[in-house]
């Protein structure tokens, strides 16, 4: 996923000296050092040293690694949760484009980087390497080693190994630290003593607060490790609480201060170690404070019977009494805390690796941090006047760069579509060809996707929807350009290298920051243009002519959205017909293989065939199977000509006996028919029977679960084969269905459009758009009260029809 970012850009000429390893010229030093610490790293652990390809290949090409323990795989949780989670943290980590390196020890070898095969082994608790696993901390390397022994890795243990192969990054759920009652047993972790001996990051949710905090800082201090919060407080967190009531000495406000701090602390003349304390996501911070809570009475009922007398007892005794307490739930928070640490590790995993190539390209240390801008408001907190507002939705110069993915939490809602800036020309006069007429000219934010987003956002939790969408970038090859644009609005990780965003994607950019939208989905291609529509409105606001560049769009590559969506597991993915068939097709592939339900909006006629050629290479075998898209939303136009190249346009006998065998499956008889003709000649609907709305959409039900059908002035219509009970009957009907879909009814209802006059009406451009996205809150939100909802999303329309704005 490509970010705008705060690095500065690396001009295409540098870009071309650093080659593919980046080793060429004055990199080549920092190159050589790396293959020097591998060499060295194979040599003094000779044939005791397994790594596997990707690692391997990681380090010789200075590729960013962020390293894992295996403790919590062989002792820290139960099969198969333990497999689950280090599949999951291995995935986030190669989503933000660094390698995973999972430390363990099998039959007396080290391997750094493990096999799926491997991973199982250690996990199932029947195969033969889990049953005889040992928990391996720095102590036990030897003897684990000697005796061909099989375990887990500890936080110091993964430290000792992974940093004596050059890895500057580890990602853990939380530290050991000072045991309660250590004034007495000495009980003190391995891990806080490493931390003071080995160089490195680690990232982890501070210490479990059944260890006594306030002692552990203090020995942290004591060792010479930098500790910093991570975020906008500066509280040491306690694993499930944000804050421990200690403070930390430091603060880093994002990714890229964070690499700075740690860059730094490894180019000192003797290399330190730095702690990042990760707190717990707020989505988890009320499950958090509960199970906190249990913490705290095991906490007191260890004194009550006096266990906290009793050393080395004491954690293990509190760890089962918490377990009991919280029915478990504790387990879910650990997975929680430990995925959104390796988010956030291997982002700045990835920043810190720029600043290594930076520094091979400068030829000397610390010139890098020259390179990377990273504003005042990541360090020092600062009072605001929108103070209702997440400070990345505030457009200021300072903060004018897309989210950092890693302090997000993921999105309910992908939405795969255009963004683009809208130009609409508006004149009270007669228009005239071939010549100009006096009027004004208005700026906007556009494109369905970026529409739909908004609209959905405006009625969501912050940050629930991320839109995947393209942004123009300009190449440069003024060797000054990192100097000259720094701290400007500048994208890094964009297929060109690190390029500013055109004219275009700058005011993109100040739009979706101010609309609150998250962009942290946004792809920069170079050599080409940000997308642009430029509209000529009548003075009632309808649509005369426009003309639309949208061809970025286009660029979006069916791996990347495969990626994407895997790795966020989003609620509903919504994608608009800008993007291409295949693209479309994956989409709808992939949902449907991880039951994600789709929506998609047809765009406008000549985008309807690519949804038609997917839907038709999609269509089910056999009735039982789920339908290839959940929810459309097309106006009448476009269900037609849909309706016309599925139905009308098929030559296939097979095919269409595929699709008659699903609607003879539904048994439309008589009282179907009649009960679709009473509800069509109350309140003036004898139009749906005209138009045969109806009947289309029973045709392309094989292919269609849910219809939200846009009818301009006569409102929505909406009509799906649903689980759910629609309690307003005013305008519906439900049919019950029998046979293969016993338990599921045909819904129909009719919703009137918002009370608008004529004179109120400034554009009718983005209405449809705002629909789509009122629907998606909606649907969010809470599918069982749909009327609600969707009232709300039609008074959103009202809102857009009286706005300059495509969203209103």
């Amino acid at each position: 996923m490509s970010l705008i970012s705060t690095l500065a850009p690396i001009s295409r000429t540098s870009w071309s000296r650093i080659g593919h390893s980046g080793c060429l010229g004055r990199g080549r030093g920092r190159n050589q050092r790396n293959i020097y610490n591998l060499t060295r790293g194979k040599q003094v652990w000779g044939n005791r040293l397994i790594l596997s390809e990707e690692v391997q290949h990681a380090l010789e090409t200075l590729k960013p690694i962020v390293a894992l323990e295996s403790a919590i795989i062989t002792h820290g949780m139960p099969y198969p949760a333990n497999l689950s989670t280090a599949t999951s943290l291995e995935s986030i980590i190669r989503s933000k484009g660094a390698i995973p390196a999972t430390v363990a020890l099998i039959n007396g070898k080290i391997h750094v980087g493990l096999t799926e095969s491997e991973l199982l082994q250690l996990s199932d608790t029947d195969s033969k390497i889990s049953k005889s696993a040992v928990k391996v901390s720095k102590r036990d390397l030897g003897p684990a080693i000697s005796l061909k022994r099989s375990g887990g890795t500890t936080v110091a243990g993964t430290m000792y190994i992974a940093e004596s192969l050059g890895i500057k990054v580890f990602v853990t759920g939380g530290i050991g630290g000072v045991h309660r009652g250590a004034e007495n047993s000495m009980d003190i972790s391995a891990d806080l003593l490493e931390l003071g001996r080995t160089p490195m990051a680690v990232f982890c949710a501070g210490a479990k607060s059944i260890l006594d905090i306030p002692r552990t800082l203090e020995v942290l201090e004591t060792q010479g490790v930098c500790v910093a919060s991570y975020g906008e407080q500066q509280d040491f967190p306690a694993f499930y609480t944000p804050s421990s009531g200690c403070q930390s000495p430091w603060r880093v406000g994002d990714a890229d201060a964070a690499a700075r701090l740690i860059y730094t602390q490894l180019t000192l003349p003797t290399k330190l170690a730095t702690l990042i304390g990760v707190p717990i996501p707020s989505e988890h911070a009320q499950s958090g404070a509960e199970v906190q809570k249990s913490v705290e009475q095991a906490v007191r009922e260890s004194v009550q019977q006096g266990i906290d007398k009793r050393g080395k007892e004491v954690t293990p005794w509190l760890l089962k009494r918490v377990g009991e307490l919280t029915g478990g739930k504790a387990l879910g928070l650990n997975v929680n805390l430990i995925e959104n640490n390796a988010r956030i590790g291997a982002e700045v995993a990835v920043k810190l690796s720029e600043l290594y190539r930076l520094e091979g390209e400068s030829g000397e240390k610390g010139n890098a941090l020259n390179y990377l801008y990273s504003p005042p408001t990541s360090h020092i907190a600062r009072e605001c006047t929108k103070d209702s507002l997440p400070i990345a939705s505030i457009p200021t110069r300072s903060n004018l760069t897309p989210t950092k993915s890693n302090i997000l939490l993921p999105p309910e809602v992908l939405v795969f579509g255009s963004a683009a800036i809208d130009l609409t020309s508006t004149s009270p006069l007669p228009l005239v060809p071939r010549t100009t007429t006096p009027g004004t000219v208005f700026v906007s934010p556009g494109g369905v996707g970026r529409n739909i987003a908004e609209a959905a956002q405006n009625l969501l939790p912050p940050f629930s929807v991320q839109l995947v969408s393209s942004f123009g970038i300009n190449s440069t090859s003024n060797p000054n350009y990192h100097s000259s644009q720094k701290g400007k609005l500048l994208p890094s990780e964009v297929q060109g290298g690190g390029e500013e965003p055109d004219a275009f994607g700058k005011l993109l950019m100040l739009e979706l920051a101010a609309a609150g939208l998250r962009t942290d989905g946004l792809i920069g291609k170079d050599g080409r243009s940000t997308a642009v529509c430029s509209l000529t409105l009548e003075e009632n606001g309808d649509l005369v002519a426009g003309v639309a560049d949208m061809g970025i769009v286009e660029t979006i590559k069916s791996s990347k959205v495969e990626e994407i969506i895997q790795s966020r597991l989003p609620r509903l993915v919504v994608l608009d017909c800008n993007i291409t068939e295949e693209v479309i097709r994956t989409i709808l592939t992939v949902c449907q293989a991880l039951n994600i339900p789709t929506m998609c909006d047809p765009t406008s006629l000549p985008k309807v065939p690519r949804l038609s050629s997917t839907l038709k290479s999609l269509l089910p075998s056999s009735p039982k199977d789920p339908r290839p898209l959940t929810h459309l939303s097309p106006n009448i136009l476009e269900l037609d000509d849909l309706y016309q190249k599925i139905v009308i346009d098929n030559s296939s006998e097979d095919f269409e006996m595929i699709q008659w065998e699903f609607i003879n499956s539904l048994n439309l008889d008589s009282t179907w028919r009649n009960m679709i003709d009473n509800f069509t000649q109350k309140n003036e609907r004898n139009w749906i029977k005209e138009q045969g709305i109806i009947p289309k959409m029973i045709k392309l039900l094989p292919f269609i679960q849910s219809f939200w059908l846009k009818i301009s002035s006569q409102g929505l219509i909406h009509f799906e084969i649903s689980n759910n009970i629609n309690s307003f009957k005013e305008n519906s009907i439900s049919y019950k269905l029998e046979g293969i879909h016993k338990g599921k009814s045909l819904i129909l209802t009719h919703y009137n459009s918002p009370q608008i006059e004529q004179n109120e009406i400034v554009s009718t451009t983005g209405a449809g758009d705002t629909l789509v996205g009122g629907l998606v809150a909606g649907l969010i939100k809470n599918e069982e009260q749909e009327h609600e909802w969707v009232m709300i999303a039609l008074e959103k329309v009202k809102k857009s029809l009286q706005s300059r704005r495509a969203v209103g």
